[in-house]
């Protein structure tokens, strides 16, 4: 398979879905908040490897949804510190509105399953709390929006 030059392959790992309450919650409509930690694990020339974990968890308590992953980022240098770098609009990285794109099928199936609301399809740009760290520099980036 050919991967294009500057490309973002998402590969989930683990998926879940856990249901809070015993009482009817498909009808629900709580606020959804999403936790994300994304880690660099390893750069080469031209590629870059993270390492993912995403909660999204609900107010009343109704729902969690955990996923955790590998980002394969190829590309340039540039290309790679553009998609790290927050949005001016929404504060968010770019490459998180690719995982989430990726987890957010996962969500709506399992939410199905277990008879919960799905998180809406963009929540990443709505509501964010990040981590972004790389283990050369250990530096830590928060990102949220109301």
């Amino acid at each position: 398979m050919m991967v294009p030059e500057d490309a973002i392959r998402v590969k989930l790992l683990n998926v879940a879905g856990t249901r809070l309450t015993g009482e009817d919650a498909a009808d629900a409509q709580p606020e959804f908040d999403v936790k994300v930690k994304l880690e660099e694990i390893e750069r080469r020339t031209g590629e870059a490897v993270f390492d993912f974990k995403m909660t999204v968890n609900t107010k009343p308590s109704v729902v969690r949804f955990d996923v955790n992953g590998i980002v394969n980022v190829s590309g340039g240098s540039e290309y790679i510190e553009k998609i790290l770098q927050p949005d001016p609009d929404t504060k968010v990285p770019s490459i998180l509105h690719r995982i989430y794109q990726q987890a957010f099928l996962s969500f709506f199936l399992l939410s199905g399953i277990i008879n919960a609301p799905p998180p809406p399809p963009d929540l990443i740009s709505s509501s964010v709390k990040s981590e972004l760290t790389q283990p050369s520099e250990g530096k830590e980036n928060n990102h949220k929006k109301p």
